[in-house]
């Protein structure tokens, strides 16, 4: 052992000053402290950081597929494309809008959103997330993607048109039209078909007549009234006038409110149960074994105290504003109702409070959008690399109206604000350790006035300046390696202890319902070299001072 180091280690035992003992002590306390505080606060935000990760993720893919516009409807073909990447572990596709969800008389605003039965347990984490009921009679049997609004009215149109005429054709009560074979054989009604198809809708048995243009001029010139002046006023003096009705005056109308008595009028509650019963009258109950299935989250199924079997309704508000190009005849709000078939349980306030799963086709059904899709979702094998799979998967498609998205930019503003309330509860957390370190100057202050004379008669006998450095380095990092080493002891139970208590959290603030904690070797090593490193360059002020003392300094008054 050097000299230096033997030095050091001694003048921290000072026996002439207990001063010197007390806050040596003191900083040692000082920086332990500090390092549990930073290692505790680390542990708890990276802890947060990775529940939210965990929870948004366990809803929402690795990357999603977008297109500008109402028409995504070629989803297949992107499906297909992204699992030929070795990279995808699963793909689906999804539609999302806003509704409202009600069970009785209870009202709440949620987010629909129809998946694929099939493709998602591939790319969503809701199968481990059911808490009650399951995902089976989510898709009812037989169902299939729905036409849009124009093409099924197109073809409604088409076959009514038809079958219209070739009613009007066969009807046998009608003795006012002049109709030939009033009952035709299945032939001659095929026949027919064929001769209207391609006569380009004419009506083939009049086929004779003129065209249109001779029709409309021939209806110009064709007097409305073949009568003179005479039996035009015969026809007015035939006319009976209306009767006369008496308007009340305004004080017979005031006399009439006054007699009025609005203590008969309902309440609200009974104006809700005559709603209700209108609407059971007006509706027939459907089986609930036919109605399609509905997966909602704990706490919204507690809000409104829904259980598995039950059925509910889901509304949309919008419909009323719905201004698209396939539905132009919305007016009023559209409902249908749901079985739930399950409830899960995501752990994130958020979506647990607020979002529903339907079937796929039901959501498309219900949107009137057709057999088309907001997105799909898309999940990878390491989540590390969605930045260059979307990237390249966007390239793929030809870019234009698709456009690509990872978990990453489509929370960005989430883990950003975590990241940097992680950098500055650190940087406020690690003032303690600054704190403690002014104990470790003001201890090696002390002792280099201390032990002037002893540094004089050491640089007398010809010791060097690098080695008095050494003498109160060695003290610096001794109080430094002490306090980083108690302050790991002490920061690791603390941490073991929230992660094995679960502090509990109050979801509706924190979205989530308990404290995470998540503990790592990197997150360790880091608090290590910040202690060091700021004990470290405690101790370089004092300790120059005392190798820049001359001699002479250090016995003028001795």
């Amino acid at each position: 052992m050097s000299y230096a180091l033997r030095i050091g280690l001694k003048y921290l035992r000072s026996k002439k000053r207990s001063t010197v003992s007390v806050i040596t002590v003191i900083a040692v306390t000082g920086v332990a402290l500090g390092v549990a505080a930073l290692l505790a606060v680390l542990s708890i935000t990276s802890g947060f950081q990775d529940e939210f990760r965990n929870k948004v993720l366990g809803v929402n893919a690795h990357v999603l597929v977008l297109k500008y516009g109402l028409d995504f409807d070629e989803y297949r073909d992107v499906i297909s494309l992204a699992m030929e990447m070795p990279e995808v572990a699963g793909a689906g596709p999804f539609v999302i809008n806003e509704m409202m969800l009600a069970k009785g008389d209870r009202l709440s605003g949620i987010l629909v959103k129809g998946v694929d039965p099939e493709a998602m347990p591939t790319v969503l984490d809701l199968p481990s997330q059911m808490t009650a009921g399951s995902l089976e009679g989510l898709r009812r049997e037989g169902a299939r993607p729905p036409l849009r609004p124009d093409q099924l009215a197109g073809e409604e149109e088409e076959g009514q048109d038809l079958d219209r005429f070739l009613q009007d054709l066969t009807s046998e009560d009608d003795g006012d039209k002049d109709v030939p074979d009033a009952g035709m054989s299945d032939e001659e009604m095929e026949r027919l078909r064929q001769q209207i198809a391609e006569s380009g809708g004419r009506d083939p048995l009049f086929a004779d007549a003129g065209t249109d243009a001779q029709d409309e001029e021939a209806a110009e010139w064709t007097p409305i009234w073949d009568g003179g002046e005479e039996e035009v006023a015969e026809a007015e003096d035939e006319i009976e006038p209306l009767p006369e009705v008496e308007v009340p005056t305004p004080e017979e109308v005031e006399a009439i409110l006054d007699e009025l008595d609005t203590s008969e009028l309902p309440t609200d509650e009974q104006e809700s149960d005559i709603f209700a019963e209108e609407a059971e009258q007006a509706e027939p109950q459907v089986p609930s074994e036919e109605l399609p299935g509905i997966v909602v989250g704990a706490t919204l199924a507690k809000n409104l105290g829904i259980e598995v079997g039950d059925r509910v309704r889901v509304i949309s508000p919008l419909a009323g504003l719905d201004t698209s190009l396939w539905a132009p005849e919305a007016r009023t709000p559209r409902s249908r109702e749901f079985r739930v078939t399950g409830i899960f349980e995501a752990g994130f306030q958020e979506y647990d409070t607020r979002l529903v799963y339907v079937d796929l086709y039901e959501a498309q059904s219900f949107f009137d959008q057709g057999d088309t899709v907001t997105g799909v979702e898309i999940r990878l094998h390491d989540l590390e690399k969605a930045p260059q799979i979307a990237d390249r998967l966007e390239r793929e498609l030809g870019g234009g109206p698709f456009h690509t998205m990872d978990w990453e930019e489509l929370n960005h503003n989430l883990f950003t604000a975590l990241e940097i309330q992680k950098i500055m509860l650190s940087l406020v957390i690690a003032t303690i350790i600054v704190v403690a370190a002014f104990n470790v100057i003001a201890t090696l202050i002390m002792v280099v006035l201390e032990k002037k004379r002893e540094i004089a008669i050491l640089k007398a006998m010809g010791a060097k300046d690098s080695s008095i450095l050494g003498i109160f380095m060695v003290q610096g990092s001794v109080i430094g390696l002490l306090g980083t080493l108690i302050g790991l002891v002490l920061g690791g139970g603390v941490v073991w202890y929230l992660a094995a208590y679960e502090f509990p959290l109050d979801p509706k603030v924190y979205l989530i319902d308990h404290l995470p904690v998540r503990t790592s070797v990197f997150e360790f090593l880091v608090t290590i070299l910040i202690a060091i490193v700021i004990c470290m360059s405690a101790t370089l002020i004092p300790s120059w001072w005392a190798a820049r003392l001359l001699p002479a300094d250090g016995v003028r008054y001795e």
